[in-house]
C-alpha cells in the first residue's frame, strides 16, 4: 500500500473489485451507516459489526471502507492492526498427526488461508523426492482429463 500522503492506495486485486455482491436482499448505504455508528456505541466485539456489514454493504463496498479505515491510522498502527488481522484468518501450522495424515492434511487445508496454502505447498514440493513428484504430476493430469 502506497502513502496516502503521495496518492493513494497500490493496486492489489481487493482494490480492483467492482462486481456488486448480490447476496443482499436491498442495498441501503445509510443503513449501514447507522449500523457503525451503533456499534461503535453498543457493539461488545468487532466480529459483531463485521457481521452487520457484510450484509448491509456489498464487498467493493466493505474493501473500499476497510482501506479507508487503514489509511486513517498512523502507519505503524495500520501495518499492527493488520498483521493481527490476518493472524486471526490463518489457521497456524498443521498440527501434530495423531490419527490419519491424509486427513489432518485435508482438515488443515479447510482452514489455511490462500497465502498458507501456496507457502505449504511449495515448501512441500520442494521436499518430495523426484519420483513421488512424477506420480503426483500423473495423478493430476489423469484427473484433469477426465474432468
Amino acid at each position: 500500500m502506497e502513502n496516502p500522503a503521495q496518492g493513494g492506495v497500490s493496486e492489489c486485486h481487493a482494490c480492483r473489485l467492482d462486481t456488486p455482491d448480490d447476496t443482499r436482499e436491498s442495498h441501503d448505504p445509510q443503513a449501514a451507516v447507522r449500523a457503525i455508528g451503533a456499534g461503535l456505541v453498543y457493539l461488545p466485539h468487532p466480529t459483531d459489526l463485521a457481521f452487520i456489514l457484510h450484509q448491509r454493504l456489498d464487498l467493493p463496498e466493505r474493501i473500499w471502507l476497510a482501506i479507508s479505515s487503514l489509511l486513517s491510522l498512523p502507519p505503524d498502527d495500520a501495518e499492527e492492526l493488520a498483521e493481527c488481522v490476518l493472524c486471526d484468518l490463518r489457521a497456524g501450522p498443521p498440527l501434530v498427526t495423531f490419527w490419519s495424515v491424509r486427513d489432518d492434511a485435508r482438515d488443515w487445508a479447510i482452514f489455511a488461508s490462500p497465502a498458507e496454502l501456496r507457502a505449504y505447498m511449495a515448501a512441500c514440493w520442494q521436499r518430495l523426492p523426484d519420483r513421488d513428484r512424477g506420480g503426483f504430476l500423473r495423478t493430476l493430469r489423469q484427473k484433469r482429463r477426465a474432468a
